[in-house]
């Protein structure tokens, strides 16, 4: 196995390891990579969708999928991420991941980790780009850092569903209600603080009335996700990416989608119930 760094201080590409028949050493090797860099870049591995899941499942708790009808029929825990058209349907959803977002917010327990496995690729564009946001905080002046570091946001699945034009089902409903997360996070792992503005859904910050509250998340993003945080990950054809959301934000760029079929298999990682205890309590908004 060798492994080479993304970029400075955030993230590991791992070579010359096949997952399907690593020891336990070398998984345990790699989960312990992914919880100290933030992300992982495993390259060439040959995985089926029972591979896919048995990796994701030695990271944690696979995560509900709350859009059925873009899951992987017989794999409920991968969503299909592709703008190909299979007997004239689609087969994925075409438009995940295009603003700055880290994964879940809208759940209770948001994403812990994400892991994309690319099986087609885009010659141009479909660059993934991912944000470190404890480098982010710590080049934060001072000043602000105290300004928004007790801030709360709230988050909505329902308003997210609504700029996508998605009617949300019964289920949908009971699942997702609205939820409040502390803006800033301590990591769980390396203790570190995160700043994670996110757009996904995002109704406001509590106590600061909109238009104020939306302004203070677009000047945060903005903030955090300066091309000296940005890792961009250009893929290769059996690409496995694991990024940690208690760390990092992410989105897609761009690609023609007349010109190029992008694929690719989503697994996530529901974080722990002891990291969000309170999260549906505006008032105790603020996670361990």
């Amino acid at each position: 196995m060798k492994t080479s760094a993304l970029k400075a201080d955030y993230g590991v590409e791992i070579s010359d390891i096949d997952i399907r028949s690593a020891s336990p050493g070398e998984l345990q090797e790699i989960v312990e990579m992914l919880s100290s860099h933030g992300a992982i870049v495993l390259r060439d591995q040959e995985l089926d969708p029972e591979h896919l899941v048995a990796f994701t499942r030695l990271l944690g708790e696979p995560a509900y999928n709350p859009r059925k009808e873009v899951t992987l029929p017989g794999f409920p825990d991968i969503a299909v991420i592709s703008n190909k058209i299979v007997d004239g349907k689609p087969i994925g959803d075409p438009d995940a991941g295009t603003g700055w977002h880290f994964d879940m917010p809208y759940e209770r327990r948001p994403g812990y980790y994400t892991l994309l496995y690319a099986l087609e690729v885009p010659d141009e564009g479909s660059n993934t780009l991912l944000a470190d946001l404890c480098a982010a905080w710590d080049a934060l002046p001072e000043d602000r850092r105290e300004e928004v570091s007790d801030l709360v946001l709230h988050h909505s699945y329902a308003q997210l569903a609504s700029f996508k034009n998605n009617t949300l089902t019964p289920e949908q409903r009971r699942r997702l209600p609205d939820v409040f997360h502390p803006l800033v996070r301590r990591h769980p792992h390396n203790g570190r603080l995160a700043l994670r503005p996110c757009f996904g859904g995002c109704k406001g910050v509590l106590g600061i009335a909109n238009p104020a509250g939306l302004e203070l998340i677009k000047e945060l993003v903005e903030f955090v996700t300066q091309e000296r945080f940005i890792y961009s990950h250009k893929w290769r054809p059996r690409d496995l990416l694991v990024w940690d959301n208690n760390c990092t934000l992410h989105r897609g760029t761009p690609f023609d989608k007349k010109k190029y079929i992008r694929l690719v298999h989503r697994t996530w990682i529901q974080s722990p119930e002891e990291h969000y205890r309170d999260s549906l309590n505006p008032v105790m908004g603020h996670a361990a």
